[in-house]
């Protein structure tokens, strides 16, 4: 049915039954308990997490929404939506296209949404990153990442794994490991571990970011400037002068202190400041 390996496209297939049934029934059950009015499963490919979703999903009444960049599984994915019992084929959207290219309207279309996907390795942060901008549309996420990536995410601070992408995530979301996934998991197999994680909206943030896309990239800013020279302290790595500076001297923040060693309170004191001088 599904042919060829489409490996030009950096995609390695789960071809563990167990492991695939794990992953789509925790993803149910944070479906349900979150009340979500859709799913969205980002590259179904040859369907190993999407024939048991749409089993487990076949009584709850929810938008069922499928996003593909392979032509040929889209083309494969439209003919069996079309021969499926009408309470599938009826509330079932299949997306052809890059994930990356498509505007928010196009899958951001019944809310609350709940995201499942095996993240290909070479999009996976961007894909998450778009992603993880609508914590008040998406209460949770199910997603498979390379082990490395995955492990940044629920980081604890002053470990090796900490750093500005931690600290952007863990601000909106909570995150946790849900499995480890071997190479042998995979056709073909990769060269690396997988990590499963689950990613649940947080109902405040921990630095509050005015809604704004002024203030979204201040804060990134922020957090990119803190962490470029992350075993300096904060005098050394911050900019000699201009803003910035004003921005460290003002915060009340240990100017010796290193990025991966700041607590919650101390982002968002550097924050307000950055908001006060940027």
């Amino acid at each position: 049915m599904f042919k060829g390996k489409r490996i030009a496209l950096g995609q390695h297939f789960l071809k563990d039954k167990g492991i695939a049934q794990t992953i789509v029934q925790k993803f149910v059950e944070e479906v349900k308990k979150n009340r979500s009015q859709s799913s969205l499963e980002i590259g179904p490919g040859k369907g190993a997490l999407t024939f048991p979703l749409l089993k487990l999903l076949e009584n709850e009444n929810i938008k069922r929404i499928f996003c593909e960049k392979d032509y040929e599984f889209s083309a494969t994915w439209k003919n069996l939506f079309a021969i499926s019992p009408a309470p599938i084929r009826e509330n079932t959207l299949l997306i052809e296209g890059d994930f990356l290219d498509l505007k928010e309207e196009s899958w951001l279309i019944a809310s609350p949404l709940s995201i499942l996907s095996n993240l290909p390795y070479s999009v996976g942060t961007a894909i998450l990153s778009k992603l993880a901008k609508q914590p008040r549309k998406i209460p949770v996420m199910v997603l498979m990442l390379q082990a490395e990536v995955a492990q940044r995410l629920y980081a604890s601070p002053r470990t090796k794994s900490w750093g500005s992408l931690s600290l952007w995530i863990q601000n909106r979301w909570d995150v946790e490991k849900l499995i480890s996934v071997p190479p042998q998991a995979f056709v073909p197999p990769p060269k690396v571990f997988s990590e499963v994680v689950i990613l649940r909206a947080r109902a405040q943030a921990r630095v509050i970011i005015p809604d704004t896309q002024e203030a979204e990239a201040l804060w990134e800013k922020l957090l990119k400037i803190a962490f470029q020279h992350r075993r300096k302290m904060l005098r050394a790595g911050f900019p000699k002068e201009g803003p910035w500076r004003n921005v460290l001297e003002t915060s009340g923040v240990d100017a010796t202190s290193r990025a991966e060693a700041l607590d919650w309170n101390d982002w968002d004191q550097l924050f307000r400041a950055a908001l006060q001088f940027l």
